[in-house]
């Protein structure tokens, strides 16, 4: 019975096979280059993810900016006796024609 790993099978020529055709060199500069690339693409996500965070931020600030505004506006309508909150909903008014 075998446990599953493949046999080692070997070769009668593995002194006739040539070497790699690289040398430590040419190896070490291409993981330089990949490394290189690898972290351009790091920054540019980088700089893509400030981006998001910086426009979010923005965002909210809108968001908590507008709420103050209808607060603003609700309490000065008030103060004036506007009756805006008992008024019909212009999406239920229909127009003449119109049924």
């Amino acid at each position: 019975m075998t446990s599953g790993k493949p046999l080692k099978q070997h070769s009668a020529n593995s002194a006739s096979e040539k070497p790699s055709d690289l040398t430590p060199v040419d190896t070490n500069e291409a993981y330089r280059r990949g490394v290189k690339l690898l972290h351009e693409k790091c920054k540019a996500l980088q700089r893509s993810n400030e981006r998001l965070v910086f426009r979010l931020h923005k965002v909210q600030r809108m968001t908590r900016s507008r709420a103050r505004d209808v607060e603003f506006l609700k309490a000065k309508l008030d103060s004036l006796g506007d009756g805006w909150r008992t008024a019909p909903d212009p999406m239920d008014v229909k127009e003449e024609g119109e049924e």
